[in-house]
């Protein structure tokens, strides 16, 4: 059929690569694993090295010291370091109650004089929602502040009420009575602070 001879396929004599099997095929995942391990001990210890262990040998010449020496007991701080150490936590938990309480007063002020702007809106519904919450800011402050803050603090809820109860009744001057609480409340801050 084809005029072509056909010659025979000259058989490979290269040998077929089979699957590598045993420690030849694990051999490049375990150069890399020593690779890796050796590589980062270096770098710790570059990074981080060791101080020096000294060791001391006992010499011939030094003579040994045959007492027993005193066992030492747990560390303790000094009681006066202690002490001291009790009253600067006192005194920043009370400037930290200090400020809680200035705070308290702050919002409250601003929350009086919103409620002030809703008076002069003739925004009643408002101006009694603000004052509501100006009390619960007063009563906030009332537990932070120290005791010669209460008094005053207490008179300014009972005065909050007071205008509450009058403001559907008897509105007028009651922007007035706010400014003067807000004055009041700020002039606390500052004594405070």
């Amino acid at each position: 059929m084809s005029d072509q001879p056909q010659t025979p396929e000259a058989p490979s004599t290269a040998p077929t690569p089979g699957p590598r099997k045993g420690l030849a095929a694990a051999l490049p995942f375990i150069i890399t694993a020593v690779a890796a391990v050796l590589f980062s001990l270096a770098a710790q210890l570059l990074l981080f090295p060791r101080p020096p262990a000294t060791t001391l040998a006992p010499t011939a010449a030094a003579p040994i010291a045959t007492a027993a020496a005193p066992t030492a007991g747990p560390v303790t701080t000094p009681p006066a370091a202690e002490g001291v150490l009790r009253l600067d936590i006192l005194d920043l938990q009370e400037q930290d109650r200090q400020i809680w309480s200035a705070l308290y007063l702050l919002r409250a002020a601003s929350q009086i004089d919103d409620a002030a702007a809703a008076l002069q809106m003739n925004d009643i519904d408002e101006a009694d929602r603000t004052l509501l919450t100006a009390y619960r800011s007063l009563d906030r402050a009332y537990a932070f502040s120290a005791e010669q803050e209460k008094g005053p603090i207490d008179t300014f809820r009972l005065q909050i009420s007071q205008i509450r109860d009058d403001l559907r009744v008897r509105p007028e001057g009651t922007d007035r009575r706010l400014r003067q609480i807000r004055r009041l409340v700020l002039s606390l801050v500052d004594e405070g602070g």
